[in-house]
């Protein structure tokens, strides 16, 4: 080397010992080496730190950077500073981020790595078990010279000789970067770290030399999740977590320099195939490594069972790194707790004191010593044959191996009383060392003393009692539990009864388990609800160790018992002898199987007790214990911390629903409303999902051979923001699930269904779902396949899109390429055969299996190399595994990328409705679910408010064009008029909806029905305005018809006013009072009347009566109609028993039955309500108030009772004529009430001589104004304003309607919402009333119910109580309209103004304005004499003062009730509430209740919240006089048929086969008591079975006396 490097180095040290010394710094050599390290590097220009690596560097006073002494450069140069010491947590390694993009490239295509990712990378690798994570290097780009022409000196010379910062020192040691992360990380990660270098089969830090100061930890707790598992030849396995192993240890150790690598020596004798232990000569190794002097590396080796195994028993493997005299403290404790010791030595003359006084106490000590002499031959032993001297010069490598074995065999053999190594006894050593051990900080001893105490509470029963007795509610009391609920969707016999049993039966079950203590629950609580969340995790891991190893040793005695009866059972069945012997096996290996669930325990278990009192005390909310209420936010923070939360239950098969949605409501609160993409995994039993998941992500479900997981579990993965734009969701929740087609269940039906509904819950809850198959040929699925095809069709139908990819595990690399196209094409073709299979059984027509999903042969399937590289327990894993696996994990993240994900709280009803789903056999019909529903329900709240917008403008304009209608104003209406005054009304709802569809949280579900709800809302426009139309038509018409009559009493009213007005211009003699004056208008009154009457004979009296019976007798015959209603028998024809009189049997029935059955009956009372019905609606819709009774009206109703009748056809019997006779008398008998009342209400409004005659008032107050000196201007002004009033206040009562409708659509909860709100406030209205007839008409006539539900309700929120509602709204319509008219009045008069017109133009202004408010036209002045007013000023000041006493009066008047009169409400607001309510009114076939939804019309099947029991509608069992308490939602879970009027059967569980009416209903399960209807059937049992004689509820007494 250069003399001016030396110089250059050592000025250098020389400055740094003197700035040390000078702060009074003592360093350690491996201290000084980092510090000079970090000078050197920083001369040559490197930059070791900024500010933003967070404590790498520190600033001075002078605001220099300056390096911090305790942290090495290199942690610098890792990017590591910030995460020095211990900061480094298994949420930042685990999470998904920017690294778990970065593919594996080709190693010709690979980017030199930066030294600042080399950490990342490091723990990705190592997470993924890829054992080539030991080889990760920083290159720096190879430099390819320049142009310069070097000659043949220059380009020998040595560039690097003077210059180590340009040699391979500046490469980072791959050990320096293991090292550097482990000092970075903390204990749990640490923990991880160890637990996965030791399934890499790498050597692991046993004794670890702090960086910083003279400290050597022992960490003994990265140990703790480590188990090993060996097996001697001819003997059984053993398995025990590393800690317990009692092992003979063999310590590698070195003096001085020497020329072999000890590291490769001991690598190859243990593992020839591995390097266990890191060695100058593996990929990456360079001169200079920081982190490695001092350290102590162990492994353990562990035989096979195989007679070629190299050692015979379990063995611990020690190697210090550096000299061993440099390091006298490791090396005592080793020496210490060695069986043999092996020292490799260069040149023992070249030795120094030290070296020579170690191997001097090695040879003097008893213990087995074997030197390796490097630079000499041959091999030599003294001492007993326990000290070997072994020359490794000239040696061949195999041989030396082989000897060195067989000398460490001998070595073992002899020193039978040497002691073993065990990690956990050797703790105590360690400290009497000095030795600092990592479980004695001050969380991990909390953590550890309150696993402790839970554990003191376990020991005090025997193991295979613990769970019997501390954890009862998951035993038998929750897999009985789960059998019931089971069943509930499985209903037989008599559905209801069986029904009540079974949920009786679960809330004993939940009783009982609420009876149970909760001490070992609390004292688990105690500790996981402390705030400190480190001493929280301790004690979580220390649960778990302890857990493991209280029943392992149970656990595998009795496993070995099971195994060896396994083996006496099959040996037996291979004889074929079924023998008592042979039974007698069978059911000792099943109570030996029961004993392995026993004493099978975990925190798991613990966990899944907790769930199961939650779920017991959700029973009783108001009684549950704080305790017990904080379970679910327990959970939720293990589930946040990384800790897999039981979905499914593998021991009962069922899902905690009340649990699992609780939890996710406290992880919600936790995290917030987060979105979650779900992946799950299924496959055969032990074909390696836990595996696959735990190496993809870091996980931690369990693994190992046979069925380690049960049932189903979800663990959280983080996905950080730096990803979070990319991915669109927030968290990765990862699903594990048990293997199919286990052995434990296997030729077992349960195996199948558990399979089944195992495969659908998982697929369609996830996102995306890996299906597992073991090698190339997917055979072994076929079944399974099948399953998850079928699962995909179902989610197909309703609505989901789960997608998947398949993985097939253990396939040779030699199948890929052109192989691999050819497995593809197979599984392609076996895809599309089991399509067909589960089409053809779900009746669905899909040819592929692309049909049925998004699938992509060339991407979605991918081929993973066998998991071990050789045979375990020895072997490591197959890098080629790590990287199939990265590359699935690419492919799940770009599938993921961009997709739409659920948010939690949408998870929590997704696994609801699933699971209910799936716990019904057949799964589409009974999927119900709930956010589409939800999304729905809030879709038609809002569709009722924007139509009731358009309606509500409509009867605006409805308004408005009937008062210019009236004023002669307008003469046609088009529907484009209409169409035009309601566009911008229509204009607005539609953005509303636009803005309301595309912006709400639903939007992707609410799409779906856009265009069917746009295109409603047009229909209901159109609707609108088209009925409008057709009214404005109507009335036009009827104002033309009437138009002689209209005029005639407009001529005869002026004529009145001038004749009143001349009577009082006659001289008097004298001033009269009112009597006098009276006594002179009175006579000349009667003489003005006479006169009208003999010119305008009064309209003509309808007999209604008369007319209606002479069209029944020219309908049928007279003497017929005539004797049937003298017999009044057809009154009852509504509410008859039986209709046997009313009917002919056909001749073929005649031998069978001589009478009608129950439901002939009840169909016959059916058509004569639905006719009553349709005859009600007609006569309501006629006119007869405005044109009077035309007898066309009755005949239209006659005919369409006749319609009725014959279109009704029974099957085994005809009508006779009387029937349709007694029909058509009950209903004209309400048409003659109906239509007479309404005649004389259009009589009394249009006779000419009745008007006027009720005009004499307002005729003798003119009269009296003239004879008492009142102005022209102010008489006029009275005449105008008495032509007004009835116009006012007709124009009030219209506006008040509109606005009492919407007051109660606004306020009243039950028009709040939409139909099936309504329909839970008219149950709730019936229940709190309990009248019966009530109940009837619901029941019989429920469109009657709801009118007159919304009657009742209208009178008394509006009509009723101390000051009445609709008072106050008409107090200030009347308000409103003032202010219209007085507005008229001052426009009028400022318009007269300015043009000087007279009053004439006045009156002709004032009309205009008024025209749309109110009926008032100047045709109704003409012939009145008013030409002496010729101040328009004056008149309009008098009309103000004459309209004032007017509206002051109205607002009087409306003081009481009893001033509102309700017929004039041209449309009653009841009935404008009525049109708005209503929406689907089909009733279900079986129990008649009616269609909720809010459209008439609507898309999709009809559905009702609550069916009824089906003998509230008079149904019977068949062939009985027995009313049917059975539910439809009950029933369609049960075995039970439907029997059809023709006699076929169809089973209620697929009740859409029995024809469209039935098809066209969604009819779901529902295990709910329906304590509603079912307390109805008991409140009113006498009284449903006295409106249906002879017939009965079947041994109800139990159930009303639990009543």
């Amino acid at each position: 080397m250069d003399v001016s490097c030396v110089l250059k180095k050592e000025v250098e040290e020389i400055r740094l010992h003197q700035e040390l010394h000078s702060q009074g710094l003592n360093i350690t050599a491996c201290e000084k080496a980092f510090l000079l390290s970090a000078s050197t590097d920083d001369s040559s220009g490197r930059n070791t730190g900024s500010a933003e690596q967070g404590g790498v560097g520190m600033t001075s006073e002078d605001g220099k950077l300056k390096e911090d002494p305790t942290i090495p450069n290199l942690i610098s140069r890792l990017n590591l500073g910030c995460f020095y010491p211990s900061k480094l947590t298994t949420a930042d390694a685990f999470s998904i981020s920017r690294t778990s993009f970065q593919k594996e490239e080709a190693q010709s295509e690979k980017e030199p790595l930066r030294e600042e990712d080399l950490a990342f990378i490091y723990l990705h690798k190592l997470f993924t078990l890829d054992y080539r994570v030991r080889s990760l290097i920083s290159r720096e780009e190879f430099n390819e010279g320049s142009d310069k022409n070097y000659d043949l000196d220059d380009f020998l010379i040595d560039e690097y000789e003077c210059d180590d910062t340009k040699d391979g020192n500046t490469q980072i040691h791959p050990m320096d970067i293991q090292m550097s992360v482990y000092h970075c990380a903390n204990s749990f990660l640490r923990q991880n770290m160890v637990t996965k270098l030791s399934s890499c089969q790498y050597a692991l830090p046993l004794l670890v030399p702090s960086p910083t100061s003279t400290d050597i930890e022992l960490p003994l707790w990265t140990f703790r999740q480590i188990k090993k598992t060996w097996k001697s030849v001819g003997g059984s396995s053993t398995s025990l977590p590393v800690c317990q192993v009692k092992a003979p240890m063999v310590f590698f150790s070195r003096l001085g320099s020497v020329s072999t690598s000890k590291s490769q020596l001991l690598s190859s004798l243990i593992n020839p195939k591995h390097d266990t232990f890191f060695h100058r000569d593996s990929p990456g190794s360079s001169r200079t490594r920081l982190f490695m002097e001092g350290l102590v590396e162990i492994a353990w080796y562990c035989p096979a069972g195989n007679t070629d195994d190299l050692f015979s028993e379990c063995i611990a493997f020690c190697n210090l790194h550096g000299d061993a005299a440099d390091h006298r403290e490791q090396t005592d404790f080793l020496r210490e707790r060695a069986a043999v010791i092996i020292v490799l030595i260069e040149n023992t003359k070249k030795h120094n004191c030290q070296h020579r006084e170690i191997l001097q106490k090695l040879c003097d000590s008893s213990k087995a010593l074997i030197c390796l002499m490097s630079e000499q031959k041959g091999t030599k032993t003294w001492g007993n044959d326990i000290k070997y001297k072994i020359g490794l010069r000239d040696r061949n490598q195999a041989e030396l191996q082989e000897e060195l074995r067989a000398a460490i065999r001998t070595c073992l053999q002899k020193c039978n009383s040497a002691p073993t190594f065990c990690l956990e006894e050797s703790s105590e050593l360690a400290k009497r060392c000095g030795f600092r051990v990592d479980e004695d900080s001050e969380e991990c001893q909390e953590g550890k003393t309150g696993a402790l105490e839970v554990m003191e509470l376990l020991k005090r029963e025997d193991i295979s009692q613990i769970k019997t007795k501390l954890l009862p509610c998951q035993g038998k009391l929750w897999q009985e539990w789960s059998r019931k609920n089971k069943q509930l969707y499985r209903l037989y016999g008599d559905v209801e009864q069986t029904k009540s049993k079974i949920q009786q039966d679960m809330k004993l079950i939940r009783r009982q388990q609420r009876e149970t203590s909760l001490d070992l629950i609390k004292a688990v609580c105690r500790y996981l609800n402390i705030k400190h969340n480190t001493k929280k995790a301790y004690f979580v891991r220390w649960l778990g160790v302890n857990l493991d190893v209280l029943f392992l040793e149970e656990l595998s005695e009795v496993t070995q018992q099971y195994c060896k009866q396994l083996s006496d059972v099959h040996a037996l069945k291979y004889r074929c002898k079924i023998s008592a012997d042979f039974r007698k096996k069978q059911e000792e290996l099943q109570t030996l199987s029961e004993k392995v669930d026993a004493v099978t325990c975990g925190l798991e278990h613990i966990l899944r007790e907790m769930d199961q009192i939650c779920e017991a005390w959700a029973e009783r909310p108001g009684e549950m214990p704080a305790e017990v209420s904080a379970l679910p936010a327990v959970a939720a923070d293990l589930l946040i911390s990384g800790h897999p939360l039981e979905l499914m239950d593998g021991d009962a098969a069922h899902v905690p629903l009340t649990w699992i949605e609780s939890v996710l409501d406290k992880v919600t609160e936790t995290l917030g409303d987060q979105r979650v993409f779900v992946l799950s995994v299924l496959g055969l039993q032990s074909s390696g999902k836990s595996t696959m998941l735990n190496t993809m992500f870091g996980l931690q479900f369990a693994v190992s051979a046979g069925r380690c997981t049960r049932g189903a579990f979800m663990q959280l993965i983080r996905v950080k923001e730096e990803v979070k734009e990319e991915l669109k969701f927030d968290y990765l929740l990862v699903v594990d699930t048990e293997g199919l087609q286990s052995l434990q269940l296997v030729n077992k039906q349960s195996g199948l269904t558990h399979d089944n509904e195992l495969a659908t819950f998982v697929t369609g809850l996830a996102d995306l779902t890996l299906i597992n198959i073991f090698g190339e040929n997917p055979a072994e699925m076929k079944d399974i396949i099948q399953i998850v095809v079928q699962a995909f069709l179902r989610m197909k139908r309703v609505k989901l899109t789960p997608s998947c990819m398949f993985v097939h595990q253990n396939v040779p690399d030699i199948s890929a390429g052109e192989k691999n196209m050819e497995g593809r094409r197979r599984l392609q073709d076996k895809l599309d055969e089991m399509t067909r299979l589960a089409a053809a059984e779900e009746v669905c027509s899909a040819e592929y299996f692309t049909d049925v999903i998004k699938f992509n042969i060339q991407t979605d399937v991918h081929y993973f190399a066998q998991l071990w590289e050789g045979n375990p327990p020895m072997a490591p894993p197959n890098p080629r595994y790590s990287e199939n696996v990265e590359n699935l994990k690419q492919a799940v993240l770009t599938a993921a990328a961009g997709k739409k994900c659920l948010r939690l709280p949408e998870l929590k009803v997704r696994i609801r409705d699933l699971w209910t789903a799936v716990l019904s056999e057949d799964f589409v019909f009974s999927f119900k679910n709930s956010l589409e529903i939800s999304a729905y329900r809030r879709l038609e709240v809002m569709y009722r408010n924007w139509t009731w917008k358009l309606r509500e403008n409509m009867l605006f304009i409805q308004n408005k064009l009937q008062n210019r209608i009236e004023n002669r104003k307008l003469e046609a209406v088009e529907q484009k008029l209409i169409s035009e005054e309601i566009n911008p009304t229509f204009t607005a709802v539609q953005s509303k909806m636009e803005k309301f569809v595309n912006e709400d949280k639903d939007a992707e579900i609410l799409s779906q029905w856009k265009a069917r709800t746009e295109q409603r809302i047009k229909d209901v426009c159109d609707s609108l305005t088209e009925v409008t139309a057709r009214k404005m038509t109507e009335l036009i018409k009827l104002k033309a018809a009437c138009k002689k009559l209209d005029e005639k009493k407009t001529q005869y009213e002026n004529e009145l006013f001038n004749r009143s007005k001349d009577l009082a211009s006659r001289p008097k003699d004298k001033a009269m009072n009112e009597q006098s004056l009276r006594r002179e208008f009175d006579p000349m009154w009667e003489k003005w009347l006479s006169d009208l009457r003999s010119e305008m004979p009064p309209v003509k009296n309808v007999n209604v009566k008369q007319e209606v019976m002479n069209i029944l007798s020219s309908a049928f015959e007279r003497r017929t109609v005539y004797s049937n209603r003298d017999s009044q028998q057809y009154k009852l024809i509504k509410n008859r028993r039986e209709y046997s009189e009313y009917v002919t049997m056909k001749k073929q029935w005649v031998i069978i039955s001589q009478t009608l059955d129950t439901k002939d009956h009840d169909s016959i009372r059916e058509l004569v309500q639905e006719t009553v019905r349709e005859a009600e609606e007609i006569i309501r819709t006629k006119p007869v108030d405005r044109t009077g009774y035309s007898e066309a009206y009755t005949q239209e109703i006659v005919n369409s009772v006749k319609k009725r009748v014959e279109e009704f056809k029974p099957e085994g019997f005809r009508l006779r004529n009387e029937f349709t006779v007694d029909l058509s008398l009950y209903v004209c008998d309400i048409t003659v009430r109906k239509f007479t009342e309404l005649h004389m209400v259009f009589r009394e409004a249009n006779d000419p001589v009745i008007y006027l005659d009720n005009k004499k008032g307002e005729f003798f107050s003119i009269f009296k104004k003239q004879c008492t000196g009142s102005t022209a201007a102010a008489v006029f002004a009275d005449f105008i304003c008495n032509k007004l009033k009835p116009s006012i206040l007709q124009s009030v009562y219209d506006q008040t309607a509109i606005d009492a409708a919407g007051e109660m659509r606004a306020n009243y909860p039950a028009f709040k919402g939409n139909r099936s709100n309504l329909e839970k406030h008219i149950l709730l209205d019936l229940a709190e009333d309990e009248n019966f007839e009530r109940f009837i008409t619901y029941i019989q006539n429920p469109k009657k119910h709801f009118s007159n539900f919304i009657h009742t309700k209208f009178k008394q929120e509006m009509l009723e109580g101390r000051t009445p509602r609709i008072l106050e709204i008409l107090k200030n319509t009347v308000k409103m309209k003032q202010s219209s008219v007085f507005t008229a009045i001052q426009k009028a008069t400022q318009e007269i103004e300015q043009n000087r017109g007279g009053v004439d133009e006045w009156l002709e202004r004032f009309s205009l304005e008024l025209q749309s408010e109110m009926k008032f036209t100047l045709k109704d002045l003409v012939g009145a004499q008013y030409q002496e007013i010729t101040d328009p000023d004056f008149f309009g000041a008098q009309m103000n003062k004459t309209l004032q006493c007017f509206f002051n009066d109205m607002t009087s008047s409306f003081n009481h009730i009893s001033s509102v009169r309700m017929d004039m409400f041209r449309q009653r607001p009841e009935d404008i509430l009525m049109k708005q309510l209503c929406g689907c009114w089909v009733q279900c076939p079986f129990c008649k209740a009616i269609c909720t939804n809010t459209i008439e019309g609507h898309d999709g099947k009809h559905s009702v919240p609550f069916h009824r029991p089906h003998g509230v509608n008079g149904k019977s069992c068949y062939k009985t006089n027995n009313l049917s308490v059975e539910i439809c939602t009950s029933l369609v879970a049960s075995d039970a048929n439907i029997v059809l009027s023709d006699g076929r059967c169809a089973p209620y569980r697929r009740y859409w086969e029995a024809g469209p009416e039935y098809a066209c209903w969604s009819i779901t399960p529902d295990t709910s008591e329906q304590a509603y209807w079912k307390w109805v059937v008991c409140r009113f049992q006498k009284d449903l079975e006295r409106n249906r004689e002879l017939f009965c509820f079947f041994q109800l007494g139990a159930l009303r006396n639990k009543e």
